[in-house]
């Protein structure tokens, strides 16, 4: 099939579009590019690259496309949504609508949103509270910018959604691992560059969150399955696309486990008091069943892989690779 990935320059995309050509799609990548095309310069010569902005699609985005991909948007929990609401809602929901109504004028039948399992989060205010494990029907709260703007996107595609359009929403957790476009603002992401700079980890609100968590490879896999299984399987549906949900406490202690008896390194946990923070856990049995899903990544090799990139002088001071400053400074330039 001919695939077309919009912000398929980022996180994700970066393991994602391989894996399409692997599978032997062809591949489209529309991109604003402000992340840069680290992450594709593997594959350059062997997709379609097209610098644009989503909100703004060239009228013949869509012809000769049989899936869309749709990774594009802001995509940070609080910090950066909360800079701009406006923006994040148009950049995630907006656009969505734009590129969904593009898609089905121009006969493109399977559509895919990339979703968050942060829509569930909840505040916890007290050590007590456990987040409770969400499914797929179970109501919203969502409560922040973001979460509101991927309800909002999911909203829009099922009011599209009809025998000929079949939208797929991926509700995934906070991944892990490493891509070519790293982010390392991302929690077992963190530990590492932490560990390998400081020695030391920070577990915050003295480590009893919880959050939904896959590795990088396993979620590019997710999306390929959701390109390729039949309509009845999928069209019209929500998926937690979820490998386990971690209390971070336990996650910081399984990470210093990992490098102690891989490495022989002893790290610190820096444990923070609780504060008022997101905690939200969510099942992932509609996914397991449906995507026949079997993880293939796991804590340990991301660890190690990340480590190894660190080692031979991966560049984790480059702001490029977390999320939030580089939008800070993409909103003060006027580039988003």
């Amino acid at each position: 099939m001919h695939i077309l990935i919009t912000g398929g320059a980022g996180y994700l995309g970066g393991v994602l579009v391989p894996l399409l050509l692997k599978r032997g799609h062809r591949v489209t990548v529309f991109d604003k590019m402000i992340f840069g095309d680290e992450g594709l310069k593997t594959v350059n010569e062997k997709i379609t690259l097209i610098k644009g902005d989503v909100l703004h699609p060239p009228n013949d985005l869509m012809h000769g496309i049989d899936a869309v991909i749709h990774l594009a948007g802001v995509s940070s929990q609080a910090k950066a949504s909360s800079r701009s609401p406006r923006y994040t809602d148009l950049s995630n929901h907006i656009a969505t609508e734009i590129l969904a109504r593009q898609a089905k004028c121009d006969g493109v039948r399977r559509f895919i949103l990339a979703s968050s399992c942060s829509i569930y989060c909840s505040y916890r205010y007290t050590t007590t509270s456990i987040a409770p494990l969400c499914i797929e029907t179970d109501e919203i709260n969502a409560v922040n910018a973001y979460a509101f703007s991927k309800r909002a996107a999911e909203e829009v595609l099922f009011e599209l959604m009809d025998s000929s359009f079949q939208p797929v929403c991926l509700r995934k957790g906070t991944l892990y691992g490493f891509s070519p476009k790293m982010r390392y603002d991302l929690v077992l992401n963190s530990f590492t560059k932490d560990a390998f700079s400081k020695r030391k980890i920070t577990v915050s609100a003295a480590g009893e969150l919880y959050r939904p968590m896959i590795d990088i490879h396993d979620a590019a896999a997710a999306y390929v399955s959701a390109v390729e299984l039949p309509d009845e399987k999928v069209g019209g549906k929500n998926f937690n696309v979820v490998d386990r949900n971690w209390k971070l406490a336990d996650l910081a202690v399984a990470f210093t486990s990992v490098l102690k008896s891989e490495k022989n390194i002893d790290i610190e946990i820096d444990i923070k008091p609780f504060d008022i923070a997101y905690s939200y856990q969510a099942d992932n049995r509609a996914f397991c069943e449906t995507f026949s899903y079997k993880p293939t990544g796991n804590i340990r090799n991301a660890i190690l892989e990340i480590w190894d990139h660190l080692e031979k002088g991966h560049n984790y001071q480059d702001q490029r690779f977390y999320n939030d400053p580089w939008y800070a400074e993409a909103l003060k330039r006027d580039l988003l």
